[in-house]
């Protein structure tokens, strides 16, 4: 049996489990995990499956702050449309298997909802594809925050990641 279940104990425990909100998007794609990992964790890709979905804005630019991005601590900016941007830290990194990342300083309105949010991805061998499974992590201030960004996930950052990882699909299938 593979290793999995323990990495996935490892990275459940780095991300807070009180006054937080989680959602989770998954997709199959016809490549193997090191590919679509790479893909995925790739900072000069990430705009090219990132895009704007609803009201969610799409990644515009990355700029690493401390890399590569491929070890834990590594640090990157990220720009969205509209001048939005938050900072991503690594905390884990176990390729091609998963990695976590943390991600604070918004200064758009998830700043009045949100502190901090942690993003998981995990790459797993389906037969000869590679199933791309991507869970946000959202802690919230307060009761209000907590409706509001639990309507916001719902209605539209959940949509947002499917199409992101719709996109990337796409992208790494077009590769082949």
């Amino acid at each position: 049996m593979e290793s999995k279940k323990h990495e996935i104990d490892v990275i459940e425990k780095s991300v807070p489990t009180q006054k937080t909100l989680s959602r989770k998007a998954s997709i199959l794609v016809n490549c193997d995990k090191q590919t679509a990992f790479d893909y995925i964790s790739s900072s000069g890709e990430l705009s090219q499956w990132l895009k704007k979905s609803g009201p969610v804005p799409g990644v515009v630019n990355v700029k690493i702050l401390k890399g590569p991005y491929n070890f834990i601590g590594a640090q990157r900016e990220i720009y969205f449309d509209g001048n939005a941007k938050a900072t991503e830290q690594l905390m884990t990194h176990n390729p091609p298997g998963n990695y976590l990342y943390n991600i604070q300083h918004f200064n758009n309105f998830l700043e009045k909802l949100s502190g901090e949010a942690y993003g998981q991805l995990w790459f797993d061998n389906e037969g000869d594809k590679t199933r791309i499974t991507w869970e946000y992590s959202f802690n919230y201030h307060n009761i209000f925050s907590r409706m509001i960004l639990s309507l916001f996930l719902t209605f539209a950052y959940k949509k947002f990641m499917k199409a992101g990882l719709v996109n990337a699909k796409a992208n790494l299938e077009l590769k082949k």
